[in-house]
């Protein structure tokens, strides 16, 4: 077993993390600002971990339903702890993405995903769970990508999020997917570096039309975090 830590996400919510498993960063706390799901709509945290994304997001969006999918069983079990921990219904499955069930095809209105983002080839590894859930072991970007086309009504959104100096491989397996890039957001560390996260919104069979979004700084060019930054992670100063 590995160590498990508590995080105070806010007042009277305190979710488990296990350090076996991929920790609470800063891409998901951005996805989750960025993601915009319709009121009343169903979603599915594909390759939920433990919870963390679909969970900010079900707190900031108590108008919108949730469920999850995590292909490691230990991991799931740590989403739905924290999902009845943050008073949130969120059903939890133990299933592979790349092997999907005929009953989640055309189910949901939006997905969110913080997929993997080291190819295999690159050699960057961990210890067990987390080298899966870290590399393209677990699923590769277009994997990741199908899977949510299989799973989205037609006009359904995908919110995810990816480096930004794999765009080109992201953009390549959303085509093929039919999912088509609507809001774009790059991510930089502070103005005059370059992007290193894009955040993205696109939609099943949604045809063209991409709009690229103000970049977001997390840090100004004095160092200290920006105010859009401290306004995501809720800080007042």
């Amino acid at each position: 077993d590995g160590m498990v830590k508590q995080l105070d996400i806010r007042p009277g919510v305190v979710l488990l993390q296990d350090d076996r498993f991929f920790a609470l960063g800063e891409d998901t706390m951005l996805l989750s600002h960025f993601a915009q799901p319709k009121k009343g709509g169903l979603g599915l945290d594909l390759g939920a971990g433990q919870g963390f994304l679909g969970i900010l997001t079900g707190l900031r969006r108590p108008d919108v339903k949730l469920e999850a999918m995590e292909l490691q069983q230990d991991a799931a079990q740590i989403t739905a702890e924290n999902a009845l921990r943050a008073g949130l219904e969120i059903a939890v499955t133990c299933g592979d993405l790349r092997a999907l069930p005929n009953t989640l095809h055309h189910r949901y209105d939006f997905v969110l995903c913080n997929p993997p983002y080291f190819e295999q080839s690159r050699g960057k590894t961990a210890a067990g769970a987390l080298a899966q859930a870290r590399s393209d072991a677990g699923a590769s970007i277009s994997e990741v990508c199908t899977a949510a086309a299989k799973v989205l009504k037609t006009g359904g959104r995908l919110y995810l999020c990816f480096p930004a100096n794999r765009l080109a491989g992201l953009f390549s397996a959303l085509e093929m997917a039919k999912l088509a890039p609507k809001r774009l957001r790059f991510v930089h560390p502070k103005p005059g570096k370059e992007a290193n996260l894009v955040l993205l919104d696109a939609v099943k069979e949604g045809g063209e039309g991409l709009t690229l979004l103000p970049p977001l700084f997390l840090k100004d060019a004095d160092g200290q975090p920006s105010k859009e930054y401290r306004e995501i992670y809720e800080v007042r100063t």
